[in-house]
């Protein structure tokens, strides 16, 4: 049996540690996750500066009415990657999210990949503010209004740089409303 955090669109886990923070930021950026959902709308990861001004350094993953959209900003406007479908299904679906200067790519199960860029000349996301999983507080502020409420539903697995797991509940600074998903 198997035990992941389970949010309820209020909730949160936040990371702190510098070996964590550093593979979210820089020039590259590359991310896996397994969720599932219950709700077309929340946020899975959002790191961002703190506080967030008009065009704060982002990098973002959610849900917007059943589509997964992958968004950061590098400081010269946003990017945006859309996959359409319905991943409020209350099934897991694994998830790849990765950035290459301005270029971003965005893999969801087997629907194969799509791609955006950034616009302008800014090549590195930097950022001071922590990662947050699963929402954040002050959501609709911090995320100017992108996003309402954090995720309904579980993450089972998250990885960055392909090779460093992280450990959900145990790695997390602080964390909010985090029930467990048992699966």
């Amino acid at each position: 049996m198997s035990y992941f955090p389970q949010f309820t669109g209020r909730s949160y886990l936040t990371y702190d540690n510098r070996d964590i923070l550093k593979r979210v930021s820089g020039s590259r950026t590359n991310m896996f996750m397994r969720f599932k959902s219950t709700s077309k709308d929340g946020l899975l990861l959002w790191r961002g500066d703190s506080p967030m001004r008009a065009n704060s350094d982002y990098l973002s993953l959610g849900l917007q009415d059943g589509a997964l959209i992958f968004s950061y900003n590098l400081g010269s406007g946003a990017a945006t990657v859309v996959i359409n479908g319905t991943f409020s299904d209350g099934k897991w679906h694994r998830v790849k999210a990765v950035r290459d200067g301005q270029s971003g790519k965005l893999t969801v199960d087997d629907y194969g990949a799509k791609t955006g860029r950034s616009p302008g000349k800014m090549r590195q996301l930097n950022i001071n503010g922590d990662l947050y999983i699963g929402g954040m507080k002050e959501i609709a502020l911090h995320t100017n209004r992108q996003y309402m409420r954090g995720l309904v539903g579980c993450i089972s697995h998250f990885t960055l740089a392909t090779d460093y797991h992280l450990s959900l509940v145990d790695d997390a600074a602080d964390g909010k409303n985090i029930n467990t998903c048992t699966n």
